[in-house]
């Protein structure tokens, strides 16, 4: 099942990576799936893909770890920042999931 993935924040910097097409098996059809699939890469994918320490989103919606995937999706991944929006707030990939959000700058 090929799925889109896009990186962002330090995950980007420390993966050296910021967008892939990859063909994910079937066993990883939900994204705490995906994240143990991409885990196997290395150890530096098995620190920075760890469930708690990353937020996602799935086709631009804020998404959970038992959240399903489908061929075509677009998974976004950025580092888990306590509340810290600079890294993703300029994305429209990556929408705040309330509407009133305010952007929080992380100094």
């Amino acid at each position: 099942m090929k799925i889109e993935i896009v990186y962002f924040g330090k995950l980007r910097e420390n993966l050296k990576i910021s967008q892939e097409t990859v063909d994910v098996p079937d066993e990883s059809l939900t994204f705490s799936g995906l994240l143990a699939w991409l885990s196997l890469r290395g150890e530096a994918w098995a620190q920075e893909m760890n469930l708690d320490r990353v937020r996602y989103a799935v086709n631009q919606e804020w998404a959970g770890p038992a959240s399903a995937l489908n061929k075509n999706d677009e998974i976004a991944i950025t580092a888990h920042y306590r509340g810290c929006s600079e890294f993703w707030i300029d994305d429209p990939r990556l929408r705040p999931i309330e509407p009133g959000f305010k952007q929080n700058i992380c100094s």
